[in-house]
């Protein structure tokens, strides 16, 4: 069993309803205590929390899902994918799930969805006693998607290139968003490739979900918005090194936001969780318990 089928086996397919359809999603709970809700990025799943699960429960209940379309969550057929939906999937699973309020940790596309959240706090379904993000694109003029990535949302070229994606493409194309003091693990690589190519009914499910790149532009001020305006207690753990969202990021958060309890690891890249999980689960621990033992 490699460690991908080790992490799924920890966790169940519940069917919930988004939209008015029922949808199966795989949903991982571990620990006790207070409940921290773990929200992925792209183009991984669930599993890319695997490394820091470990250290985070002992001292809470850590939930973690992959969201439609990603990992082992259901792939629907000629699907268009929405961060709206994917934030009013996170309501009705916390419904499903008897959570009324958590620790939100997201990174990157998750973060996305979390703005979202924020953005429809006064009447979300569940209370969030803290939000915790990690390295994303907040800011839409701010953040630099590889240039793979804008090629794939091109129509037709896009179309052309999405039948190239490859498991050499996808593990080159991630490792040079890792910061050189800690490269991306080629083997974890292949298990995440894996967890995004699995059940994809028509084979280009990359590029579908790339369709939070424009709808992040189109929402950029009411999702920029929700970050000034929350009464969430924030967080921000970013990896400095990170070339898509890391310091253009973090300046523009200084200077929206001096008081913000930005850390910055000058170590990390873009997966500061997967690259040093260690002290991003100490800088979690610190936030939610205080000093950890």
């Amino acid at each position: 069993m490699d460690a991908l089928q080790r992490w799924r086996s920890g966790g169940q397919v519940i069917d919930v309803t988004i939209s008015g359809t029922v949808r199966r999603i795989f949903v991982r709970t571990v620990g006790t205590g207070t409940p921290l809700l773990l929200l992925h990025g792209y183009p991984s799943s669930s599993f890319e929390w695997a490394d820091i699960e470990p250290y985070l429960a002992p001292h809470h209940m850590v939930v973690s899902f992959d969201f439609l379309g990603f990992g082992a969550s259901e792939k629907p057929a000629r699907y268009r994918y929405s961060i709206i939906e994917q934030a009013d999937l996170v309501e009705t699973l916390c419904t499903a799930l008897g959570l009324t309020e958590v620790t939100l940790v997201a990174y990157d596309y998750g973060a996305i969805v979390a703005t979202e959240l924020l953005a429809r706090r006064t009447r979300c379904a569940v209370s969030i006693s803290r939000c915790i993000l990690l390295n994303a694109g907040l800011y839409a003029d701010k953040y630099r998607p590889r240039l793979a990535q804008r090629a794939l949302l091109i129509p037709v070229l896009g179309a052309l290139l999405a039948r190239a994606f490859s498991e050499r493409v996808f593990i080159r194309a991630w490792n040079e968003v890792f910061s050189p003091e800690h490269r991306l693990d080629p083997d974890v690589a292949r298990l995440h490739y894996r967890a995004l190519r699995e059940n994809d009914p028509d084979g280009d499910i990359h590029r579908k979900l790339l369709r939070y790149i424009p709808e992040r532009i189109a929402h950029a001020t009411r999702w920029e918005d929700a970050l000034t305006r929350t009464d969430v207690p924030m967080s921000y753990l970013w990896g400095m090194a990170d070339p898509v969202s890391g310091r253009a990021i973090a300046d523009e958060l200084r200077h929206r936001h001096p008081e913000a309890d930005l850390v910055e690891h000058a170590d990390a890249g873009h997966c500061p969780h997967m690259e040093i999980p260690e002290h991003i689960a100490a800088d979690l621990l610190r936030r939610t318990i205080g000093t950890p033992r």
